[in-house]
């Protein structure tokens, strides 16, 4: 074989391996993680050693040496790997890259020390003092650190995957871009943290307060964040499919455009919250507080409002597809152009809502409260809206085309030129009602209504005798 040839081949075979290489990655990064060994096998002189205090000051020293330049004679990297360094005084130190992996730190204070890149994969910090330390790119998988106070701490691109933060203090903390799937976060403080692009698939962050902390584009899905505190936190873009945020506090928190399909949201606490754009198709609502929530354009397909309260809320297109609303609270809620296809629940309030030129057509909203609301244009076709309170409403333009309104009351209802072929109106209360210039009305029909006196018919039409309050529906 010629040097060309020889040269061609190797050149294939090594874009073979590594596009091989690269297809394993892509198909499973998780797996890669959970086989990569977290602790290399220790060989330091001080293994399940304490390490004395001039020691150990030594070791610092050289190992500053060796950072500085790695040619000096006197520098030496610290390999203390499984030492014990139980309330070692390290402040300030310079570790940067250090071999530390499962050693002991217990309530070790290393305050403004620099532990970037350093290996501490399996180490004991709980309780530890990292306040102001840096700890970008440092290897602390499966690490303990609950209690540990990482105020002011920086950590971007950390690796904490399955890392213990149990009750630890991260106030003001940065760790963008950190890895932090599968940790313990239980009851942590994350107040006014960024943590813009971190990974916390997995990760189990019951009670955490995360008050004001930037969240933004972070990956939270399948996250455990039960009565977790995000008051005013941005989670723009964020993550959050199937995640556990049930009795959590979102109140003023920034949700536009992130993910939550299939989250559950049972008792969330979203007031004032915004989610323009968000998607929440199939999430569970239920009993939320969604007052003044900003969901402009959101996607709501069959998620579930049942008890939710949504009043005033800003709603303008979002979708409502076969969402369930079951006693939902939409007062003074703005729902224009919203889409409701197939939306479906009792006893629904609706009242003093804006849902001009809604598109509802099949859905089912019995018993329902309309009072004062805009129904403008409102597209109801084929809708079962039967034993609904319109009282006061404006359903002018509205088409109502095959819409059951059978018992419905519509009481000084505006329904001037809207449509009503084939619209079931028996026992329909419709005294007072505003009816000139509907179109599909016939005879048979308003002779089933409930009238008085005060309502307007159109010309073509004889007024059928007056009915009193308690006059009995007309059965099937």
């Amino acid at each position: 074989m010629n040097r060309a040839s020889s040269t061609a081949l190797r050149m294939v075979l090594t874009l073979s391996i590594g596009l091989t290489g690269a297809s394993i990655m892509a198909a499973d990064p998780v797996s890669l993680h959970a086989a990569t060994p977290v602790v290399a096998p220790c060989e330091s002189l001080y293994k399940k050693k304490p390490v004395p205090a001039k020691v150990l000051q030594a070791l610092v020293r050289a190992h500053e040496r060796w950072v500085e330049q790695r040619s000096n004679p006197e520098g030496r990297r610290a390999e203390l790997c499984q030492a014990d360094l139980s309330r070692a005084m390290l402040l300030g130190a310079n570790l940067e890259r250090a071999q530390l992996e499962g050693a002991v730190l217990r309530q070790a204070n290393l305050h403004q020390a620099n532990l970037s890149q350093a290996s501490l994969a399996e180490a004991d910090l709980s309780r530890a003092a990292l306040d102001y330390s840096i700890l970008s790119g440092a290897d602390l998988r499966g690490a303990k650190l609950s209690g540990a106070n990482l105020f002011r701490a920086i950590g971007d691109e950390a690796a904490l995957f399955n890392a213990d933060l149990a009750g630890a203090k991260l106030r003001e903390a940065t760790f963008e871009r950190a890895q932090l799937e599968g940790a313990d976060l239980t009851a942590a403080d994350l107040t006014d943290g960024t943590f813009v692009d971190a990974y916390f698939y997995g990760a189990r962050m019951q009670g955490a307060i995360l008050l004001n902390t930037d969240l933004s584009g972070t990956d939270l899905r399948r996250t455990v964040l039960t009565k977790a505190n995000l008051h005013r936190a941005n989670l723009q873009g964020a993550l959050l499919d199937s995640a556990r945020l049930d009795k959590a506090q979102l109140v003023e928190a920034d949700l536009e455009s992130a993910y939550l399909d299939e989250a559950n949201l049972r008792g969330a606490n979203l007031r004032e919250a915004i989610l323009r754009g968000a998607d929440l198709r199939y999430a569970a609502l239920q009993g939320a507080n969604l007052s003044h929530t900003d969901l402009e354009g959101a996607n709501l397909e069959q998620a579930s409002l049942v008890k939710a309260n949504l009043r005033s809320a800003k709603l303008p297109m979002a979708i409502l597809y076969h969402t369930e609303l079951n006693q939902a609270d939409f007062r003074n809620a703005y729902l224009n152009r919203a889409v409701l296809i197939g939306a479906r629940g009792s006893h629904t309030i609706f009242a003093n809502a804006d849902l001009s030129e809604i598109y509802a057509p099949k859905s089912s909203l019995r018993q329902s409260q309309f009072n004062e609301a805009g129904l403008e244009s409102a597209n109801f076709v084929g809708a079962d809206l039967s034993g609904s309170n319109f009282t006061g409403a404006s359903l002018a333009h509205a088409n109502l085309q095959e819409t059951n309104l059978r018992d419905a009351v519509l009481v000084k209802t505006d329904l001037t030129g809207a449509r009503l072929d084939s619209a079931d109106l028996r026992g329909t209360d419709l005294r007072g009602a505003t009816l000139t210039s509907v179109t599909g009305l016939t005879q048979a029909q308003l002779d089933t209504t409930c009238v008085d006196e005060r309502t307007k018919l159109p010309p073509e039409l004889n007024r059928p005798a007056p009915c009193s309050p308690v006059k009995k529906r007309t059965k099937p």
